[in-house]
């Protein structure tokens, strides 16, 4: 056989052959790039680079090889076909071309957003056959035993989810989908679903959706082994790495086909009849969010602990920070986030959660601001309980099982989104600034949102009146030292007033806080005839009642308030007098922080997270026209040897503030609402 002979192509052409070595990494890695730069601002994530960059590399080595083969083979023309083939194969197989194996889709590139995410979607225990798989969020369900790639355009994303059937809300039965994100909680999330289950009526209960994010071993082999009955129409969501608990909330509430949609935790259990008040409220009104009264779960017995705590509002400050309150109102300004429910029709037109947001926190103040500020409201249901199972250090049980990591500044989207002119009393005045919301700010022209200050002016019993809107804003000093008063880890100390802490009066005063200047000289005056009865003896004036004995020898006649034996006739009638006296304050709090003066010790007050309903005791101080600060417990702030202590009000340390100035929010709050026309007969709280 005659030897072949070179083909001219080998060097005839070397642009090219260069063009087919070249040619598919680097179209892989400009591809790549593109998706990331068009991906919205909070997606961008630098790892889907660092990801395509070893399918790259594979492609590459494809090249080079069939490259060498080719030339080594004389350049027989047709190993650089195989060569594209190759390189065909690679970049189908990291795109999941061929990931469906055993029911399980291999992943994507393991650091992309989740634009698309893998999601096992099926029903347990249904008993009939490949039908009653559950239609994932986008495209037609797969056949029995295949996981369907959950994946959304980004107009789908803009405008809610597509998942469910596209009835309109008035069409769809009085029944509730009840979503619970799950994260390696297989000992709890049996139970949850079992007291979902057994407390909710069958005619009443849409579907329970088990969002499993990315748990270590599926959550789906638990549930099947349980037991769980048929009527509980179970079905499982599974992504196949962890997002964190909003996307977790957001493809359940996608593919919920429920008129009311139930976001709860995955350690929890309602009580009998928890479903109606909020069913009814949700009934009420299509644009509302619905909290349950939160009680304590008991581990043990899956149930509401006895003598448990109800709680269910939260507040948050110019940092986006959250924390609890109570009050009369049923009316509440931000939901705590784990356990809330909505209507179907809300969440498809608010589109559920910011997109961009990742990891968890920062999405309940979200929620809470686009319905109070777009024409819905959040409740409150009395009657509705739930008992949450807490994290406690020294119950190992009750210890999360997994960490996850964001760069997204949630709260910082939050403000950027929300804050309009308030931004700037966001952290340091620039760090919402510098993050896009143009999405979100577009919803807010959708639903014809109204401005920040609108919620601020709802809720002025708590903002102006509890003191988060402060009047002005001081130091405190020491009258004789001359120094000031420092927040120092969990106390107190004093320091030069160049580095001392900025304070304000805060939190609403209840109606047993003194309404007077001084508590002092209510005390030094005795009944007509210059004695007043103490309880078993009698002296010339209350204040020398006590003689050392406290609240004990402060009766009859007299009366305790804050360490001071004072003449109840008196006290009264003051306190009837100036009944009208501004509703704020009985605290201290500290300026841009959550914390107030709370229980007074040896060391001095303790900084405890403030409450603005006035009712902590703890938090009760009272400064006196004499500079002297009393605590409820009957004791004052004291200097003792150079270091904030408490001591007996008689000798105490006399205060007094400095520095006085109005903080930037309270000037912007009075001339946002002259701006909107907000008045005082409008809804408060």
């Amino acid at each position: 056989m005659a030897k072949r002979g070179r083909n001219s192509d080998c060097g005839a052409n070397p642009l090219v052959r260069c063009a087919v070595f070249w040619a598919a990494p680097l179209g892989f890695l400009l591809w790549t790039a593109a998706s990331v730069l068009h991906a919205p601002a909070g997606a961008q994530e630098s790892g889907a680079i660092a990801g395509a960059i070893p399918v790259a590399l594979a492609l590459l080595l494809a090249s080079a090889v069939t490259l060498l083969a080719d030339c080594w083979m004389k350049c027989g023309g047709y190993l650089a076909s195989l060569q594209l083939l190759v390189q065909l194969v690679v970049i189908a197989n990291s795109l999941g071309a061929f990931a469906w194996v055993d029911g399980e889709q291999a992943s994507p590139l393991d650091a992309s957003p989740p634009l698309a995410m893998s999601v096992t979607s099926q029903v347990l225990n249904a008993g009939q056959g490949g039908g009653d798989v559950a239609e994932p969020v986008h495209g037609q369900v797969p056949p029995a035993g295949v996981v369907p790639l959950l994946s959304r355009s980004r107009s789908e994303r803009d405008g809610g989810a597509k998942a469910a059937p596209s009835k309109s809300s008035e069409d769809l039965p009085e029944r509730m989908s009840i979503v619970l994100p799950c994260l390696n909680e297989t000992q709890f999330v049996v139970k949850t679903v079992k007291r979902f289950c057994e407390r909710t009526p069958t005619e009443l209960l849409e579907e329970i959706i088990v969002v499993d994010d990315g748990s270590s071993p599926p959550l789906k082999g638990e549930l099947a082994k349980a037991g769980i009955d048929e009527a509980c129409r179970l079905k499982v969501l599974r992504h196949e790495k962890a997002y964190g608990l909003m996307i977790a909330k957001q493809t359940g509430g996608d593919a919920a086909a429920g008129k009311y949609i139930g976001f709860y935790d995955c350690h929890v259990a309602p009580v009998q009849g928890w479903y109606k008040e909020t069913m009814k409220l949700l009934r009420a009104k299509e644009r509302r969010l619905v909290v349950p009264m939160i009680a304590d779960l008991d581990v043990d017995t899956w149930d509401v602990r006895k003598n448990t705590a109800l709680t269910a509002k939260c507040y948050i400050n110019f940092n986006a920070d959250f924390w609890w309150y109570d009050d009369e109102s049923d009316n509440i300004p931000i939901i705590s986030g784990g356990l809330v429910a909505t209507t179907r029709a809300w969440w498809r037109e608010s589109g559920g959660f910011d997109k961009e947001m990742r990891g968890w926190g920062g999405e309940n103040t979200d929620q809470s601001l686009r319905a109070w500020l777009c024409d819905g409201d959040v409740l409150r249901a009395k009657s509705s309980r739930i008992a949450h199972m807490w994290r406690v250090p020294s119950d190992h049980r009750t210890l999360a099982r997994y960490t996850l990591r964001s760069k997204v500044d949630n709260l910082g989207r939050v403000a950027a989104m929300w804050f309009d002119e308030f931004v700037v009393k966001f952290r340091d005045g620039t760090a919402a600034t510098r993050l896009n919301v143009s999405e979100g700010k577009a919803m807010r022209k959708r639903l014809q949102c109204k401005p920040f200050v609108y919620f601020l002016h709802r809720f002025r019993k708590l903002y102006r009146d509890g003191g988060v809107l402060p009047k002005q804003v001081f130091k405190i000093r020491e009258a004789s030292s001359k120094r000031c008063l420092q927040r120092n880890g969990g106390g107190y100390a004093l320091t030069d007033c160049l580095r001392g802490s900025w304070f304000h009066h805060a939190n609403q005063r209840g109606s047993n806080y003194p309404r007077t200047k001084s508590i002092v000289d209510l005390g030094s005056a005795g009944d007509g005839d210059g004695q007043v009865t103490c309880g078993a003896h009698m002296a010339k004036s209350c204040a020398e009642c006590p003689q050392g004995h406290g609240a004990g020898w402060c009766h009859n006649d007299c009366e305790w308030v804050f360490g001071a034996c004072v003449n109840q006739d008196r006290y009264r009638e003051n306190q009837r007098r100036n009944k009208a006296v501004e509703p704020c304050c009985s605290g201290i709090r500290e300026w841009n922080s959550l914390d107030c003066f709370d229980v007074l010790g040896a060391n001095g007050p303790q900084p405890y997270q403030c409450d603005l309903s006035g009712s902590n005791a703890n938090q009760q101080y009272f400064w006196d026209a004499s500079g002297r600060i009393f605590h409820g417990s009957g004791k004052c702030i004291d200097v003792k040897h150079k270091k904030v202590a408490s001591s007996e009000c008689e000798e105490a340390a006399r205060w007094e503030e400095i520095e006085h100035f109005v903080p930037q929010e309270t000037t912007l709050y009075h001339a946002a609402v002259k701006k909107y026309g907000l008045t005082e007969d409008m809804p408060d709280h």
